[in-house]
C-alpha cells in the first residue's frame, strides 16, 4: 500500500521515527487482490512502557483502516484504496497530537501505472481527504517511466495541497547499472513552495548481491 501526504502528513502512524502495530490481510485471485489493513490511531517510537510501538489501546488513540482494492493487467496496474481514521485528531504537521472532540475521517486515493509501449509506462496518482485538515487536503501526481536496455529513467511531478499553503514538486531520475550488479543513480529534485524554491540533487549507490 502506498502512503500519500493525506495520509502520512495528518496522522502519526506512517512515516519514521513513529511506527504502529497492525493486523493485515490479503486475498488474491489471477488478476484481482484485495488487502485490508487495521492499525492501533497512534504511532509511538520507543519499545518499552506506553510509548512503545506495540501498543493498541483503541479506546485512547483511536483506529485507522486501510482497504486497497487492486488489478493487474498485461504490466499494467490500477489500485484504489480507502481509509478510515476513528479516533482523536492528530496534527501531524505540528509533530504534537491535539485532542480535540473524537471524530471519523475518510481519506480516498488511487494509483494506475499503465503501459504504454515495451518499457514505457505512465504513473497517474490522487487522494483526498474528507472534513477539515491542517495538514493535506488534496495530493496530484503524474509521470512515466522508460527502461533503455539496462538503464531505467523516471520523470514524475506532483502537487500537494496543504493547509494554508502548497507544495509543487518534481523529480527526475536516472539508474545506470555499473561494475556488474551495481546501480549508480543521480537524481534531482526540485520543490517550490509559497516563497521558496528549492533544488535538491542526490547520488545513489546500490550492488545487488549474486545468489547460488
Amino acid at each position: 500500500m502506498w502512503i500519500f501526504p493525506t495520509l502520512s502528513a495528518d496522522y502519526q502512524i506512517a512515516n519514521y521515527p513513529v511506527a504502529s502495530v497492525g493486523l493485515h490481510y490479503e486475498l488474491q485471485f489471477t488478476r484481482w487482490s484485495l488487502q485490508a489493513s487495521v492499525y492501533n490511531g497512534k504511532g509511538y517510537y520507543r519499545f518499552a512502557g506506553k510509548e512503545n510501538v506495540f501498543w493498541f489501546c483503541p479506546q485512547q488513540d483511536g483506529i485507522l483502516s486501510v482497504t486497497s482494492l487492486n488489478y493487474q493487467h498485461h504490466d499494467s496496474n490500477y489500485h484504489v484504496d480507502f481509509a478510515l481514521h476513528n479516533g482523536m485528531y492528530m496534527d501531524y504537521e505540528e509533530g504534537t497530537p491535539e485532542k480535540t472532540e473524537k471524530e471519523r475521517r475518510k481519506i480516498i486515493w488511487g494509483y494506475a501505472e499503465q503501459r504504454l509501449a515495451p518499457g514505457l509506462h505512465a504513473l497517474l496518482q490522487g487522494s483526498f481527504q474528507s472534513g477539515a485538515s491542517r495538514g493535506c487536503k488534496s495530493y496530484a501526481g503524474a509521470g512515466l517511466t522508460w527502461q533503455c536496455g539496462k538503464t531505467e529513467g523516471g520523470l514524475f511531478t506532483d502537487y500537494a495541497r496543504f493547509s494554508p499553503s502548497y507544495e509543487w514538486a518534481s523529480e527526475f531520475t536516472w539508474k545506470i547499472p555499473c561494475s556488474g550488479n551495481g546501480f549508480i543513480q543521480p537524481t534531482l529534485h526540485f520543490i517550490q513552495q509559497a516563497g521558496a524554491r528549492y533544488l535538491i540533487g542526490l547520488l545513489r549507490f546500490s550492488y545487488v548481491l549474486p545468489t547460488t
